[in-house]
């Protein structure tokens, strides 16, 4: 992440109408985790299917909130590098499959750092239409199980790093002399299993997944 900062801002230095510019932004939408069959963590593979049944976790989309401090270093007229580090709450309700009500959740905290590429337009007014692709490096913080009216720690039983993807399209608008509120809608995926072990989730393999508006500020 340092290396890349550094070579961004100085090949941003070679253009004299370049300018960083930091920022601060607030994201909100909803998460939940996706369930992936891979070989090994197949739990019909395994015999936890015979043992589990119909109690098998079925995951539906909870609340997730954050937010932090950005850095955006122009490359070129159309293209920027952006850098995010900031909180991230993630996680998911749940209940099971011979069950028709969500009232447990996993609640997750990140600390996250988002390195990503922007394309920007070239706009004739003060809307400026952007696009996003990049990675995510998420440090877990806390883990918790709130369930049947008990908050259990998961810290032991939950991945503490997950690495994954962000993209999604956005909207600039210019403020004369006083920077630029930015407005994205996210979508980020998480490429490791978030729990370890089998006490969470049977064996199977789980990734974190949201839906997020992101808000912000420019500052010029």
């Amino acid at each position: 992440m340092i290396l890349c900062l550094v070579t961004t801002y100085l090949g941003a230095q070679d253009n004299t109408n370049s300018k960083i510019r930091f920022g601060v932004y607030a994201n909100g939408g909803t998460s939940s985790l996706v369930q992936g069959m891979g070989m090994d963590m197949n739990m019909y593979r395994s015999g936890y299917g015979g043992m589990y049944g119909s109690n098998m976790p079925m995951y539906n989309y909870t609340g997730s909130v954050g937010g932090g401090v950005s850095l955006t270093v122009p490359l070129h007229q159309r293209w920027s590098f952006v850098g995010n580090v900031g909180y991230m709450n993630r996680g998911a309700n749940y209940g099971t499959m011979n069950s028709s009500t969500y009232n447990s959740s996993y609640r997750f905290s990140y600390l996250d750092v988002w390195a990503m590429g922007q394309y920007n337009n070239l706009p004739k007014g003060p809307v400026k239409f952007t696009a996003v692709l990049g990675l995510i490096e998420s440090t877990l913080l806390s883990a918790t199980d709130k369930g049947s009216g008990t908050n259990q720690d998961m810290m032991d039983n939950v991945n503490r790093v997950d690495l994954g993807m962000v993209l999604g399209p956005g909207l600039e608008f210019g403020l004369k002399k006083k920077g630029a509120i930015q407005a994205r809608l996210l979508y980020t995926f998480g490429f490791m299993n978030v729990f370890r072990g089998m006490y969470y989730d049977s064996g199977m393999h789980s990734n974190n997944a949201a839906f997020l508006l992101q808000v912000g500020y420019l500052f010029n």
